[in-house]
């Protein structure tokens, strides 16, 4: 049985707070917790850790990029979901392990990210045999050969793309659907991203064992995990 995810939802805004603690709750029945106030948003993440921070950067104006900053310090999670207007970017430039939509966005992107991470969350309480040998640590971010001793160490972006074929195991899985889910970027975009990631990670599972890889179906862009 899939865990539940929780998550802290901050927006200002009552209309817009409502429309996305009905959406996210009637999407997925997610432990959320909502707060309009600033004050009581420091308290909370200073008693308590999420696994998914949802937040709007406006709201936190000046203090964004210090803020996000401490949060992923005191936190055990480090997934937060900011949305923003255009001019506030350069606010938030080089903060790593952050998840960035521009308003206005498509509902269904947060919705597909809150997806991945709950995958990821749900898979991450345990090691997994892809093999006999060979045991894929998602919490780690490693996947080793008992038989050889070799270890190969993932990114979290490879990380994210391995806990996904994994529970699509033998599937064949779209690009176009993995960029939502990985990404959470538009069908729509034309991107070398997920080819270079598929190719190192490939490369790491070929090290590790010859006979156990990521394949590439047919010029479609199928993928599917042997």
């Amino acid at each position: 049985m899939k865990q539940d995810i929780s998550i802290l939802l901050y927006e200002k805004e009552k209309i817009l707070n409502s429309i996305l603690h009905y959406q996210i709750l009637n999407y997925n029945n997610y432990d959320l917790f909502v707060t309009e106030s600033y004050e009581e948003l420091n308290e909370i993440v200073i008693n308590r850790n999420f696994n998914v921070y949802i937040l709007n950067l406006n709201d936190l104006g000046n203090d964004s990029k210090n803020f996000i900053k401490i949060l992923q310090t005191n936190s055990e999670h480090n997934n937060i979901i900011a949305y923003h207007e255009p001019y506030l970017k350069k606010m938030i430039d080089n903060v790593e392990k952050l998840f960035l939509l521009e308003k206005p966005f498509k509902l269904i992107t947060l919705l597909n990210h809150l997806d991945s991470i709950k995958n990821s969350e749900t898979i991450n309480n345990s090691n997994k045999y892809l093999m006999d040998h060979i045991i894929y640590s998602p919490s780690k971010k490693t996947i080793s050969n008992l038989e050889t001793n070799c270890t190969e160490h993932l990114t979290e972006k490879e990380n994210n793309l391995l806990i996904y074929l994994y529970n699509k195991k033998n599937e064949e899985i779209l690009k176009k659907d993995l960029l939502i889910k990985i990404w959470g970027f538009s069908e729509k975009i034309n991107t070398h991203t997920l080819e270079t990631h598929i190719y190192r990670l490939k490369q790491k599972l070929n090290r590790i064992d010859k006979n156990f890889s990521l394949s590439l179906k047919n010029k479609n862009g199928l993928y599917y995990l042997k």
